[in-house]
């Protein structure tokens, strides 16, 4: 009997995500080759991999639909549809493990809408053009060279080294990480090398202020090197621009028709063509550790599901090993790597809007046409604004990023709608006491879309026909690997990236449980839409091929 989810709104009928044989629960055990927990991005990507490879998977979800941080709902108004996490899809277009099965996904509805021409408009409310990043280098470098020659060639050369690393670092960022030294030793024997690797332990404000000398040209650059969820001062940094600036002209960045939940959705009906199944309101309550192995999990209706290969999780390491295992499962000293583990303390405070127009910037039309937008007055104001942040205080002036992605996919809104959303960083913690549940819709009211309208001056309440907003405790409460309102799977601070994500000794992914993987942001290549669940997927299979040829 199949389970019906209806998308709140998304669809007109009912969908049909996988099967859950109610009537049996406590009865029957259904087992599959591999159970995974957690249907986001990544443990769908994980699941369609091994999918493919011939296995029963199960993939298994708390919410009552699929996406994790992939999720479009109908919040303000029905017919417009909004992203409410995750969705620009960039990354995963460089994922070479994900490849062909993203072709194989247009069968199941995946439609990528590419930005063919502006990608990211970067307004000035200085007097100034504002800069343009295009899928063209040549374009973006002559828009940057509105502002500085100099800095202009400077982000030439940053784009045309990539050709010299872009195999080692698709091999490295869609791999199990090696050890730093390996990393060093290889640059240290030159001196170039030396000097590259110099770079790559600068903070990012410091890498922007050797590299380019323009003040809005800095903080066009630092605000972008910042999304991550990094902080101005954090070192490790500097090796970030050598990846993020050619990697959007190489790679491009395109959404799904219909919204960025597309992307799940498919994944879900592309395993469940391959004998498996994908099991919304399905919360797990415990993995089955049996003689030191996981051999499946209980959901908390009591029913359990059995893994005759493999479990996955795709849940955060607190859910995962202080929540869902045993303690007596696991060490004392893994046990206090996942308490040291750090979600850090930055949150977003973020508005979906319904509009009746497109925002229409004071830089013209070419900037108007971009569907997303950083917006940042200049360097000084980030930096006071990540001050505030580490005070627990409401950043005051803040930068916003903005995307009214209805200009590339008019399906996400009826006739002549748009949607638009507005966010900025913001601490997960309130001097004051107050909670950001408290403070969200008139911190929106009263300092974002005011900071907006400095931009576009045209979004207001003429053109506003509704406003849903999220901060720190709805998002917590809507995905609980949203750790105190973090969206990021765990603070990108060098002790928690590469060799070190999640944890020293098991960035393989690994977990101390025999049978038990994981997958998620949390592990390298750590957030954002890469379908990194293949990387888990391929050790997995490794591991699965050198147990039968021990046989």
């Amino acid at each position: 009997m199949h389970k019906k989810v209806l998308l709140a709104g998304l669809y007109s009928t009912p969908i049909l995500i996988g099967s859950h044989p109610k009537g049996l629960i406590g009865s029957v055990t259904r087992t599959f080759d591999v159970v995974i927990a957690g249907a986001g991005v990544n443990g769908l990507a994980c699941g369609a991999v091994l999918a493919r490879a011939g296995m029963t998977v199960c993939v298994l979800e708390r919410a009552p639909w699929v996406g994790g941080g992939a999720v479009t709902r109908e919040v303000t108004l029905p017919g417009f549809k909004h992203d409410l996490y995750g969705s620009s899809h960039v990354w995963i277009h460089c994922n070479p493990d994900f490849t062909e099965i993203k072709r194989e996904l247009a069968a199941h509805g995946l439609e990528y809408v590419p930005s063919e021409d502006q990608i990211t408009g970067h307004p000035d409310s200085g007097g100034g053009p504002g800069i343009v990043i295009y899928r063209s280098i040549d374009k973006t470098v002559a828009s940057i060279a509105r502002y500085s020659e100099n800095d202009a060639r400077r982000y030439r050369r940053i784009y045309d080294d990539f050709n010299l690393v872009r195999d080692g670092f698709l091999k490295a960022f869609f791999s199990p990480p090696v050890p730093p030294s390996l990393t060093a030793q290889a640059m240290e024997r030159s001196r170039e090398g030396l000097r590259r690797l110099r770079e790559f332990s600068l903070s990012a404000r410091a890498w922007v202020e050797q590299n380019f000398s323009h003040d809005f040209v800095r903080a066009v650059m630092l605000n972008w090197a910042l999304a991550p969820q990094i902080l101005p001062e954090q070192e490790g940094a500097g090796q970030s621009f050598y990846i993020m600036i050619p990697a959007i002209h190489v790679f491009g960045q395109s959404i799904p028709r219909g919204g960025s939940q597309q992307l799940p959705l498919a994944m879900s009906r592309y395993i469940e063509a391959r004998r498996g199944a994908v099991l919304t309101g399905s919360p797990v309550s415990a993995f089955l550790i049996e003689g030191g192995e996981a051999r499946g999990v209980q959901l908390a209706d009591g029913q359990q599901i059995r893994a005759a290969r493999a479990v996955v999780s795709a849940l955060d390491p607190r859910q995962t090993f202080r929540r869902l295992i045993g303690p007596e499962h696991l060490s004392e000293d893994f046990l206090e790597l996942v308490d040291a583990y750090s979600f850090g303390r930055i949150s977003i405070c973020r508005a979906h809007l319904a509009l009746k127009e497109p925002p229409r910037f004071t830089n013209g039309p070419e900037m108007s046409a971009c569907a997303f937008h950083r917006i940042v007055d200049s360097t000084p104001q980030l930096i006071k604004q990540y001050a505030e942040i580490a005070q627990g205080i409401p950043p005051s002036d803040p930068f916003l990023w903005s995307a009214c992605w209805t200009l590339m996919d008019e399906t996400r809104a009826p006739h002549g709608g748009h949607t638009l959303i507005v966010d900025t960083f913001v601490s997960n913690w309130l001097a004051d006491g107050r909670t950001w549940e408290e403070l969200k819709e008139s911190y929106t009211r009263e300092v974002l879309l005011p900071k907006l309208r400095q931009y576009a001056p045209n979004i207001g309440a003429e053109t506003i026909l509704g406003c849903y907003v999220d901060a720190r405790e709805s998002l917590e409460a809507a995905n609980p690997s949203f750790v105190d309102g973090t969206t990021n799977g765990g603070e990108r601070v060098q002790a928690q990236l590469g060799y070190f994500r999640p944890f020293p000794g098991y960035a393989h992914y690994r977990s101390p449980v025999r049978g038990l993987y994981m997958t998620g942001p949390h592990c390298h290549p750590g957030a954002g839409i890469s379908a990194a669940g293949t990387i888990a997927a391929k050790v997995i299979l490794e591991d699965l091929a050198r147990e039968r040829r021990r046989v």
